[in-house]
């Protein structure tokens, strides 16, 4: 140690800068592979898990699809077999659906094998093997859904019942399958994305301590470091650039000039730009997945609840039951409905619908809920209401509805069966107790309310 400091300056010098440049040299390799792996992350997320995200996307809303074409049957029932152009619609619509999913599933396939065979996937290798597996499941339940609707159509009428019942469940099979393969797909994809992100800061940790060895060493070796610098970022504004483009609509995938104070501050706006560009058509999907969800769960006539809404909601309120929350229910039809649509036509029977939801809702509770279940039959869904509250405000609606006076418009009435949860009720049990709380109320005249 003595000696070192003995010896010339020139030898100190130079003692000094091959410390410093080997310090220099490692933090330069190092910053090199990180900028590497980073570019291969980046890679990775849009080769693979940006096109995965899309495919997700896709799926979702052939899901909703499927769910309005099999409503669509559920409400026809019987009359389904009867109208040849339905059922042509019908079979159209589940031949397109199936073709469109099994396009999506060979499209996920095909990015998965092409990023496993040439080395682009590096994060979470296994899981994306297991998608392929569970995209396989999925395609042959996508083939055993197909061949069960072949037989529902070909068993007719006669085998309504039985044949829906196990068409229903393929289908809620095949639903769910395709929500635990979204969900796969969603959280290796918010992994992979976490992984970038990490690497992203180690990366402009590794070149901070670049910049500051660089200015300690000298003008020739600052001139190097940015010179790296530049290059690695410009880099990352390509693979920004790639981003944009991939998630921009036609005419709008150029990516605006930014001039900024520096490289790190064009990154930056780039960056606001590609996080703006994201927001922008995250809130586009979820206005289309809102307008589908309203389509899925309301009657197009009358805006209430539809059928498919009452069958879920049921199960939600039997469960809540059990755990000590009290629920009442009102089944009511219009008196001799068929009628007034024979005697004034379908038009005046819409009206006639419409003008009955509008008194009900006048006097229901922003708790309560209305569904309609059938043609011209509904239920009302009463949250912590007794039987005996049930039943002032079922006879209530009924005198309301008797009362109404509106010009050129039918008189009519309703009949009305109400009923409460019991303890071990089931879905089917309370349903068919008002249902027949109802038939006895029509056999006792009509335009009453039968309380049990």
């Amino acid at each position: 140690m003595f000696n070192w400091l003995n010896v010339s300056m020139t030898r100190k010098v130079s003692s000094l800068s091959f410390i410093l440049l080997s310090f220099l040299f490692v933090v330069i390799l190092y910053s090199t592979y990180q900028t590497q792996r980073i570019y291969r992350e980046m890679q990775e997320v849009a080769e693979i898990d940006i096109p995965l995200s899309e495919v997700i996307a896709d799926i979702e809303m052939l899901q909703l699809k499927q769910h309005l074409l099999m409503e669509g049957i559920r409400l026809q029932g019987d009359a389904f077999f009867a109208d040849d152009v339905l059922q042509t619609e019908s079979v159209k619509g589940f031949d397109e659906f199936s073709q469109q999913l099994s396009s999506q599933l060979d499209k996920s396939v095909s990015i998965l094998h092409s990023g496993l065979s040439f080395g682009t996937i590096r994060i979470g290798v296994e899981e994306h093997q297991s998608l392929i597996q569970q995209i396989s499941l999925l395609h042959r339940h996508r083939i055993g859904f197909e061949s069960l609707f072949s037989r529902f159509l070909k068993k007719g009428e006669e085998h309504y019942s039985i044949s829906w019942e196990e068409l229903e469940k393929k289908h809620n099979s095949l639903d769910s399958q395709a929500e635990e393969l979204l969900a796969n797909i969603e959280r290796l994809t918010m992994k992979v994305a976490a992984t970038v992100e990490k690497q992203e800061r180690d990366f402009m940790a590794i070149n901070a301590i670049l910049g500051v060895s660089a200015f300690a060493i000298g003008g020739y070796l600052t001139l190097y470091t940015i010179l790296s610098f530049r290059r690695k970022v410009g880099s990352l504004r390509g693979q920004i650039e790639s981003l944009h483009r991939s998630i921009s609509t036609e005419g709008d995938g150029d990516m605006i000039p930014n001039k900024g104070t520096d490289e790190l501050d064009q990154l930056e706006k780039d960056l606001k730009i590609l996080m703006a560009r994201f927001s922008l058509e995250q809130d586009n999907r979820d206005e289309v997945e809102s307008k589908l969800m309203e389509l899925a769960t309301k009657d197009k006539l009358t805006g209430v609840f539809n059928r498919h809404k009452w069958d879920e909601q049921i199960k939600d309120e039997v469960v809540l039951a059990h755990r000590g929350h009290h629920f009442s229910l009102v089944l009511l039809d219009i008196d001799h409905f068929k009628k007034i649509n024979d005697s004034y036509g379908h038009d005046m029977g819409d009206y006639v619908l419409k003008l009955l939801v509008n008194s009900l809702r006048k006097h229901l509770r922003e708790t309560d809920m209305l569904f309609r279940i059938g043609g011209e039959e509904f239920v009302v869904l009463l949250r912590d209401t007794n039987l005996e509250d049930a039943g002032v405000l079922a006879e209530q609606l009924r005198k309301n509805v008797e009362a109404l006076d509106e010009r050129d418009i039918p008189p009519f009435t309703i009949s009305l069966g109400v009923t409460d949860y019991r303890d071990f009720d089931d879905q089917s049990r309370i349903i068919k107790r008002a249902d027949i709380l109802l038939y006895e109320a029509k056999g006792a005249g009509r335009n009453r309310t039968m309380i049990g």
